[in-house]
């Protein structure tokens, strides 16, 4: 790593520990229902120490965030800063299964990356109009006329768009009975999509200076069942440190939807594959379908005391 990111993944990890923060968050340029700068408030008013927002396949609320963090730090003059970082969370492929990648930067990327974002977007987008397409098919009246895509070029729909619509048009009750019965895979309305490999993501990652962290490792087929299934763990953090060995640097240990015993596992194996750890809650808004977990505060401490104590022990 550069001396750039060395600092970057010290303070990601440390901040991490000391508790706090949440570096998973999304705005409506993909799938959350807050702009930006709502996103970023939101975190001020929770007393976070740090926040990173993290759209899929996007950098496009980047710059209002920004403009927002700059406002907030001289409305707050008198308390401590609420550290934003900014971030992106990319969707590939390893190991046979469908991974996600949270890339953070300590400040704006080279041209490399926005280009490879670019390419992610058009990608997204034909899914979406092919997924839209297939909604039709089955049957579904929607009263939109293609996938909801914002004013901004830079806000990328996605499966969440299209569940809200088709529990706004009144074919589902929430936006989860919508992805469990249409929209997750082996589902009639799901469509896979063209992913770049995990090894092409963590190279431009890399060579735009950023910092790589798996998000929500509990939800890969390759996750034990059971943490006592010691086959299945071994195998687990052979993933680890194979994706290390390709440029990754941490673990999304912390997650909102994750049980105290993975997190403990996660932080474990990270530790012993010299990975850095990360807490976010992938909130997406406030939305009473929402499943995602809300946003951290500077008191929420998800399983960090019980994991650390356990590491202490």
């Amino acid at each position: 790593m550069t001396d750039k990111q060395q600092k970057l993944a010290a303070f990601l990890d440390q901040a991490t520990v000391a508790g706090g923060v949440d570096f998973h968050l999304h705005s409506h340029y993909s799938d959350g229902l807050q702009s930006p700068a709502d996103v970023v408030r939101a975190a001020w008013k929770a007393r976070l120490r740090a926040l990173a927002i993290t759209d899929h396949d996007t950098l496009g609320g980047i710059a209002e965030a920004v403009t927002e963090q700059k406002v907030l730090v001289k409305e707050n003059e008198d308390r401590v800063v609420t550290v934003f970082v900014a971030g992106i969370e990319i969707s590939t492929r390893f190991a046979d299964a469908d991974i996600h990648l949270l890339a953070y930067f300590s400040e704006k990327p080279p041209a490399e990356m926005y280009d490879f974002i670019a390419d992610l977007q058009k990608e997204r987008k034909i899914r979406n109009q092919k997924m839209f397409d297939q909604i039709l098919k089955l049957g579904y009246e929607l009263s939109i006329d293609g996938p909801t895509e914002g004013d901004d070029e830079n806000e990328v729909g996605g499966r969440g768009h299209l569940a809200r619509q088709v529990v706004k048009d009144g074919h589902f009750k929430s936006g989860n009975e919508a992805f469990k019965k249409l929209l997750v895979p082996g589902k009639p309305a799901y469509i896979a999509r063209r992913h770049f490999t995990a090894r092409e993501c963590l190279r431009i990652i890399n060579a735009s200076e950023g910092i790589a962290v798996l998000a929500h490792p509990h939800e890969y087929k390759f996750c034990p069942v059971s943490i006592d299934d010691e086959e299945a763990i071994q195998c687990l953090s052979g993933i680890f440190r194979e994706l290390k060995n390709i440029g990754l640097h941490g673990i999304e240990a912390f997650h909102g939807m994750v049980d105290p015993e993975s997190a403990y596992l996660f932080y474990r194996l990270a530790r012993e594959s010299d990975l850095i750890v990360t807490q976010g809650s992938d909130n997406h808004g406030k939305d009473e379908n929402d499943s995602h977990h809300v946003m951290y505060t500077r008191e929420t401490a998800l399983y960090r005391d019980y994991v650390l104590s356990r590491v202490k022990s």
